[in-house]
């Protein structure tokens, strides 16, 4: 059961130029056939240290469900030298239970008046939880024990940040417009 995913989605995935194929097909895979209503295309870059990472994030909103895809690069490793990872999550649209938007306003008469200059949109739901998971460690240098792992869980929500200096004005537009339909759509699904 496949669906066909609307031309100006795949040209966002191009644009975003993170593996675009692989971001279609995880997104058309989870679709499930059903139809996408809206989208927001979010590539991130950063960096630690020496190393750049890329991450990508792919909502999709359907007439049941909000589709969270993220694709990440996997660290090289010797037997697996270039890898990504995608991983997608169908969250039905009666289990979110709070949507937010935090807007962000410049003073200096650089922007026009009532333009958002950066927003971060958040989503909360219930029922899949985040775990990090680190080695766990202790203070004394010469230590040769396991320790095991420590870590922290948390829920599954989501906070997307876009700036018009870094993104521009037109991601920041996209990204109000798709807050604005997913509001519509989580409030429908409470009548």
């Amino acid at each position: 059961m496949t669906t066909a995913l609307p031309a100006d989605l795949l040209t966002e995935l191009e644009t975003a130029g993170y593996f675009p194929q692989t971001a279609a097909q995880s997104v058309q895979r989870s679709l499930h056939g059903a139809h996408p209503l809206a989208h927001l295309v979010r590539p991130e870059t950063t960096f630690d240290g020496p190393e750049v990472r890329r991450h990508l994030t792919v909502l999709v909103l359907t007439a049941t469900h909000l589709l969270v895809t993220h694709l990440d690069d996997d660290p090289a490793d010797a037997l697996n030298p270039s890898q990504v990872v995608s991983t997608t999550e169908r969250v039905r649209l009666n289990r979110i239970y709070s949507t937010g938007i935090s807007q962000v306003f410049d003073t200096d008469g650089q922007r026009a008046p009532g333009r958002e200059s950066e927003i971060t949109l958040g989503i909360t739901w219930d029922g899949s939880r985040r775990v990090d998971l680190e080695r766990a460690v202790c203070e004394d240098p010469n230590c040769q024990i396991d320790h095991g792992y420590t870590g922290t869980m948390a829920p599954a929500d989501l906070a997307l940040r876009v700036s018009a200096l870094a993104d521009g004005d037109d991601a920041v537009e996209s990204a109000l417009r798709f807050h604005a339909e997913l509001v519509d759509a989580v409030d429908a699904t409470d009548a």
